[in-house]
């Protein structure tokens, strides 16, 4: 069935290694979904899983579907071994796995720790303290008549954001920001000189933090880092800072980019729709659901791994032990069993609550609610200071960075009036 599936016209074309296809792969996923839902990949040999119930399913079992890093061999490249040589040389201590590539009980011991950071009382706490942020970025530019929307808006939000809650000065914010890109190279299409110079950011990354938890640990102050390295486990003591660097790395990584990547694509959308970017202007209550349609329309985490630890069936497909599945969110979002018109952006979307974009299960993502807060507020202060916003120049071809995970935007070049 499979094999005569992969032979198809459709099917035989489709090739995610291509930036065009990188960038909008939404036909693909829906050839996928129609023909052959479990994919296995030609060139990586991974198994691709486009359909929302089938990766519901693998979300949700961990026993059977494991978040823990695979050798698979087509993986263990050039690049990825080089990188992990200059961690071992420059980096500090042995990198500990928290979040990300752990599965409960484990994965639950460091969850509930960074549960208490991300609680939806404190994020609504934050609330005035994050327009502030927003509102200090309009300033900014307000006064030009035009920003690059992405780096002047997109990336400094969630970036000061996660740098005040980590306790870094902002001064460190464009040095943030070349870490937390370094800690996502390995998603991308990287070659193994910048595999090398993503590890030698992510050891620099590694010597700073360190510092700054030993430092925090004597004079702790209001921040996320004094309340990990300070806090007491069930044992009685203190978290390794081997373990608080994997958690900062997932902050940083989890923190930065995929909000930025929904602030940019957000902006973008409407001005490829404008008589949906009419309906915010004229409502501004639609701005949470309008949030939650561009996470699931243009979902900014692609996909991810899970590793399969028995023999098992997916939709009708025998897969052995040991195989790599990549669950594409971004094609469970537009399955046509789950939702009706998937391909039409709609900011009035009535069932656009069930996308999984943020996961689900125990590795549902910890800061989702502050994700959605940074979007909401964004677009609220944004709609309420400037008006007429189009597009400064054309955007090029392909705009998209190249990745197989992360959706990232090159540029979005606006201008608009100040109201």
């Amino acid at each position: 069935m499979k094999e005569k599936n992969q032979q198809s016209s459709l099917i035989k074309n489709i090739n995610f290694m291509d930036p065009k296809i990188q960038s909008c792969p939404y036909e693909s996923y829906k050839n996928l979904r129609a023909e052959c839902p479990v994919y296995k990949m030609p060139d990586l040999g991974f198994y691709m899983i486009t359909k929302y119930k089938d990766g519901r399913q693998i979300l949700l079992d961990t026993k059977k579907f494991s978040n823990k890093p695979t050798q698979h061999d087509s993986y263990e490249d050039e690049g990825i071994k080089a990188h992990a040589e200059i961690i071992k040389n420059y980096g500090v201590g042995s990198f500990v796995e928290t979040l990300q590539r752990t599965d409960p009980p484990l994965h639950s011991k460091y969850r509930k720790l960074l549960n208490k950071a991300f609680t939806s009382s404190r994020v609504k706490e934050m609330q005035p303290y994050i327009s502030k942020v927003v509102n200090d970025l309009i300033d900014s530019f307000i006064e030009k008549g035009e920003c690059e929307f992405v780096n002047d808006y997109a990336v400094p939000i969630p970036s000061t954001i996660i740098a005040d809650q980590l306790g870094v000065p902002r001064s460190m914010l464009p040095k943030l920001k070349l870490w937390s890109d370094a800690m996502i190279v390995s998603f991308g299409v990287a070659n193994v000189e910048e595999m090398k110079k993503a590890a030698h950011l992510e050891a620099e990354s590694q010597h700073y933090f360190d510092k700054i938890f030993n430092d925090k640990r004597k004079n702790p102050t209001d921040d996320i880092i004094s309340e990990l390295v300070n806090l007491k486990l069930d044992g009685g003591e203190n978290l390794t800072n081997d373990e608080l660097q994997g958690l900062v790395a997932q902050l940083l990584a989890g923190g930065n980019e995929t909000t930025t990547s929904s602030i940019a694509h957000g902006l973008w959308l409407l001005l490829k729709h404008p008589k949906q970017m009419n309906k915010i202007i004229e409502d501004i209550d639609l701005i949470p659901n309008f949030v939650e349609e561009v996470i699931r329309f243009e979902t900014p985490v692609q996909g991810l791994f899970r590793t399969v630890t028995e023999d098992t069936e997916i939709d009708g497909e025998s897969i052995k032990k040991g195989s790599v599945l990549l669950v594409r969110y971004a094609s469970f979002n537009r399955d046509e069993e789950i939702f009706t018109n998937p391909e039409e952006f709609n900011v009035e979307r009535k069932d656009v609550g069930k996308h999984l974009a943020f996961g689900s299960g125990p590795h549902h993502c910890v800061g989702a609610m502050l994700a959605r807060a940074e979007m909401k507020t964004a677009f609220i202060h944004l709609f309420e200071r400037l008006k007429n916003i189009e597009l400064a120049r054309p955007l090029p071809e392909i705009p998209h960075h190249s990745s197989l995970y992360i959706h990232q935007m090159k540029e979005l070049p606006i201008k608009f009036l100040k109201k």
